[in-house]
């Protein structure tokens, strides 16, 4: 069996592929881009060229392959793009592919669930034998607050005092190996969440401690985050979605805790002091000034 990985430098997918090399499992990683891949081509992994948005290069990365890990960055023409790699792969005989969703998908009225969902569905029609992975936010996420940390000492969001079950994408990509490597996990979905539900108040705090210094969350009305966010350059069509969605965590819809992860990792979820001593540890220059 062979597996391809998509996504193999990103923050999920290049936790797949370690997973893959720990377990000694035979697979290959599509990139776009071999010299962003260069890390992964010195560790001797097979790189195979392709883009979602030609599909007709997906060919080749695809022969041999029974199984495939299915994800991409947030994209104006995400359903399209995806439904290339799905069309390509069922071309190519591929039996499984399991998919990184979001949590939500075909429930929230937000745009990012309704692609989602509609890719799902895309892949479900396909004959493939297929596995949703629906995380909640990632916990990783807290990169994006990094700049303002470091100048002033807070982050900035719109969604009060809601609750969401933060996760780690180290969690999610184990239950994606898993999923990859054995069987019995043929046409199911998984919703992936950590072990309790927080406030970004209380995440504040768990990363004062853990990088030494002052942090604080404001919240901001919706349209000041969005109209700071344009200024500093981030696509007007990826804010309006985002927003659809915090709109809907400020109606609870991302406190949901699920028992995927220890039910099928065998340990319990990483909890958000664990990854901020993690990322503090790894990424602390980030949240300083002059860093």
């Amino acid at each position: 069996m062979t597996i391809l990985i998509t996504g193999a430098t990103g923050n999920i997918g290049g936790e797949v592929v370690n997973h893959l090399i720990q377990q000694k499992l035979p697979f290959r990683a599509l990139v776009r881009d071999r010299h962003k891949a260069s890390q992964l081509e010195a560790q001797g992994i097979e790189l195979a060229l392709g883009d979602f948005s030609q599909p007709d290069t997906l060919d080749t990365a695809l022969q041999g392959i029974e199984k495939a890990f299915l994800v991409m960055p947030n994209h104006l023409h995400q359903v399209a793009l995806e439904s290339n790699f799905i069309d390509a792969a069922q071309k190519a005989g591929v039996r499984h592919v399991v998919k990184l969703s979001v949590m939500g998908a075909g429930e929230l009225p937000s745009t990012f669930q309704t692609w989602h969902r509609q890719i799902e569905e895309h892949l479900e029609t396909s004959g493939m034998n297929w596995t949703h992975l629906r995380p909640n936010m990632l916990m990783q996420n807290m990169r994006w607050f990094a700049q303002t940390i470091a100048q002033s000492g807070a982050f900035y969001n719109c969604v009060g005092n809601t609750k969401i079950s933060h996760v780690d994408a180290r969690d999610v990509a184990e239950v994606a190996a898993i999923c990859l490597a054995e069987t019995g996990h043929e046409n199911k979905s998984y919703v992936l969440t950590g072990g309790k539900a927080i406030t970004f108040d209380e995440i504040a705090a768990i990363f004062a401690k853990a990088l030494g210094r002052s942090v604080s969350y404001v919240d901001l009305p919706p349209a000041d985050l969005k109209a700071a966010r344009l200024a500093n350059g981030e696509p007007e069509w990826y804010l309006d979605a985002e927003l659809e969605l915090f709109t809907c965590w400020k109606q609870g819809t991302g406190t949901a805790v699920t028992q995927a992860i220890p039910d099928l990792t065998h340990h319990s979820a990483t909890t958000y002091e664990a990854f901020a001593q993690y990322y503090a540890q790894t990424r602390a220059q980030d949240f300083f000034s002059g860093s």
